[in-house]
């Protein structure tokens, strides 16, 4: 299985979906401020109550759009500069934010099955995308026809650092009394099923680097020794 059929974009691409959905809920929550045929009829304070609520949104949507640019490889350093604030005040204001959806987004990639309870699924993913490219079609210009949606799929080397950082998350959980021992298991299958397929695509290529196909039959060693636990 390679990683474009795997069915899995990449973490960037869900990053992204997530800012391009928020952008468009607040273009629409926005809109009804626009005509102005109803105005007579309205209360006094209607506006200002009906404006509040997208100052929190547009808050969520500056830090989705901070989280994007971070997996994307922004450094805190741009970050603050395009706020116009410290660095050190960039990361404290959006770091937790940026750790929060990294784990989570660690989680939905080991276990498929139960990424709908801690991200979003990589099937609803494909219809969320689907959404907004009949809103995007809907409002631009007729003459643009490069503004859309895309999904970029995992290369094998952001495969490889995602097993990297979920080996170090499954170890930092080892003594996390709020991750239940059943919780570790699944996750630590979910990882050495990720291995699996990333070693042998990567045979696939290279069949006869000895080392790869070592690591291959380890993992594969490991699943068994998992699913009779």
């Amino acid at each position: 299985m390679s990683a474009e059929d795997s069915g899995m974009p990449s973490e960037a691409s869900f990053a992204r979906l997530a800012l391009a959905e928020h952008a468009s809920m607040l273009a629409d929550a926005a809109y009804h401020l626009i005509p102005t045929t109803r105005d007579r009829d309205a209360r006094q304070g209607e506006y200002v109550a009906a404006a509040a609520p997208l100052v929190a949104a547009a808050r969520r949507l500056l830090e989705l759009a901070v989280m994007f640019e971070r997996i994307k490889g922004t450094s805190w350093e741009q970050v603050g500069i395009d706020l116009s604030i410290s660095r050190q005040a960039a990361h404290e204001r959006f770091g937790q934010a940026e750790r929060d959806f990294r784990e989570r987004f660690l989680r939905a990639w080991l276990q498929p099955a139960r990424a709908d309870e801690v991200l979003v699924s990589a099937d609803r993913l494909t219809h969320m995308a689907d959404r907004l490219r009949t809103y995007i079609a809907s409002r631009r210009d007729p003459d643009d026809q490069s503004a859309t949606i895309q999904l970029e799929p995992m290369s094998d080397l952001e495969r490889s650092t995602l097993i990297a950082r979920a080996s170090a998350m499954l170890k930092a959980l080892a003594t996390d009394q709020q991750i239940s021992d059943s919780d570790r298991h699944e996750m630590e299958l979910g990882l050495c099923r990720r291995k699996i397929e990333l070693y042998e695509d990567l045979a696939a290529q290279d069949s006869e680097n000895t080392e790869l196909r070592e690591a291959l039959a380890g993992a594969r060693a490991r699943l068994a020794e998992l699913r009779s636990s």
